[in-house]
């Protein structure tokens, strides 16, 4: 995909740099893209669901229920929710929340900044995937 005037324009040199590389990294192929937001949509929605769920429960400690890491997980699992609804098909968000339920049942929530930290690289990733298609 050679240059254009009008990509330079735009979006600048650098910008147009970095999405000609990666294009070409992970080519043009429709179900290599498909896959990959799945997997990430799957991974973002999945990590956070269960922070995003626990202040809905009974029980707990509400220091644990109010923090920082529920707060950003519950921003996370809206977003990829929001994104699986508006932006896939209907049997890619069938997918997606079967995965994306599957992984919160096998996660227990022993270590939260990791698990919401992956889950905010997997959603940021999808961001990036999703500007540059």
């Amino acid at each position: 995909m050679p240059l254009s005037d009008g990509d330079l324009r735009v979006w600048g040199w650098h910008e147009v740099c970095i999405r000609k590389a990666i294009c070409r990294s992970i080519g043009d192929d429709p179900m290599l893209h498909l896959v990959l937001t799945c997997l990430l949509l799957s991974v973002a929605s999945g990590l956070s669901m269960r922070r995003f769920l626990l202040p809905y429960f009974a029980g707990g400690d509400l220091a644990e229920k109010s923090a920082p890491v529920t707060i950003v997980a519950s921003a996370v699992f809206l977003a990829a929710i929001a994104f699986t609804v508006s932006d896939q098909d209907v049997w890619a968000k069938s997918v997606i929340l079967i995965l994306g339920l599957s992984l919160a049942a096998m996660f227990d929530d022993a270590r939260p900044r990791l698990t919401i930290a992956l889950s905010a690289i997997s959603l940021a990733a999808y961001l990036g995937l999703r500007s540059i298609s």
